[in-house]
């Protein structure tokens, strides 16, 4: 499910940096996902007799959207992005304790650091194009100058934009908004990608007197809210993550905002329900987070929900030298 927050890259325990996993394939795999295929076909139990709702050719950020977002990004990062660059990776330094963010943004690159680790990163990246930079390769490179400093890389992560012309958020009936005040009932320990109390919206289904969806926003500064959504592991019910996200994005619009959602790229059921409510890729960024290096786990999810998958590598290949998540 959807993560919400800056701190999601700052805290890579949380690792899906976007979306928690959702074990019932139903909710992965949906009716409301529709393969590009020939309208009257029938595929691994999808059907296809139905037109679906028009797209744009590419989904991506409107130019007004766009403006906003290099706006906002700027504001976060406290530099000016004209000197990112479509070829290669500048690196910018910044004064006091700032750690490192990398960011591709609009088919441009750049990385912002602070100013003592300039000259090592420039070296680093020298002749590196960003292909290379934004993928796990360049946070183990990019890791190489951050860890004697007790700081990881983490990322690459992919930010999610949507504004009223793309959104395509639906009305589930399930779905109920949920005071801000009973966010101390909730178990986040369960819903762990969610905000608790402080949250400026809440919207849940419930099975009974059980939650088993919730999605919470939080404020990012003007003009974007950020969405975190938990679906409970197991519940036997279908399209509870979109339901819940749908409601919160269709909120932020009423508030004259803008929604923002963040996803990993190996978390493919989670990209694809940002994209089915209309949340569309604005940006790539990898941000210096505290303590040790973390890896992402193995791609989620699979092509098709009867389609079987196995690993490249044989066993014997895997990385021995990746521990545990609870020996951290």
């Amino acid at each position: 499910q959807l993560c919400g927050q800056q701190s999601v890259f700052s805290d890579p325990s949380r690792l899906n940096s976007g979306f928690e996993v959702v074990q019932n394939t139903s909710e992965i795999y949906s009716g409301e996902y529709t393969p590009k295929l020939p309208v009257g076909g029938v595929i691994s139990g999808f059907d296809l007799t139905s037109t679906p709702a028009p797209r744009k050719k590419y989904a991506m950020p409107s130019s007004a959207l766009k403006h906003a977002i290099k706006e906002w990004q700027e504001s976060r990062l406290g530099v000016s992005l004209r000197a990112a660059s479509p070829d290669s990776v500048p690196v910018v330094g910044v004064s006091g304790d700032a750690g490192i963010t990398a960011v591709r943004l609009d088919s441009r690159s750049i990385i912002v650091a602070r100013d003592g680790w300039v000259d090592s990163l420039k070296q680093l990246t020298a002749g590196m194009h960003p292909d290379l930079l934004f993928t796990p390769f360049g946070a183990y490179e990019l890791s190489r100058v951050t860890l004697p400093h007790q700081m990881s890389v983490w990322g690459p992560n992919w930010y999610m934009f949507a504004d009223s012309e793309s959104w395509r958020g639906r009305v589930d009936d399930r779905v109920a908004e949920l005071s801000t005040a009973r966010l101390d009932e909730v178990d986040f320990e369960l819903f762990w990608h969610c905000y608790g109390p402080g949250s400026l919206a809440a919207f849940a289904v419930h099975q009974g007197d059980r939650l088993i969806a919730l999605a919470t926003v939080k404020d990012r500064g003007e003009p974007f809210m950020e969405i975190g959504v938990d679906v409970l592991q197991g519940v036997q019910a279908s399209g509870l993550g979109s339901a819940v996200v749908s409601a919160a994005g269709t909120w932020v619009l009423e508030q004259g905002r803008l929604p923002i959602a963040t996803v990993a790229p190996f978390n493919v059921p989670s990209t694809r329900t940002l994209r089915r409510v209309g949340l569309e890729y604005g940006m790539t960024e990898m941000t210096g987070v505290d303590g040790p290096f973390q890896v992402p786990p193995q791609p989620i999810g699979t092509p098709l929900p009867d389609a079987e998958i196995y690993d490249y590598y044989p066993d014997w290949a895997m990385n021995r030298s990746i521990r545990p998540n609870s020996d951290l």
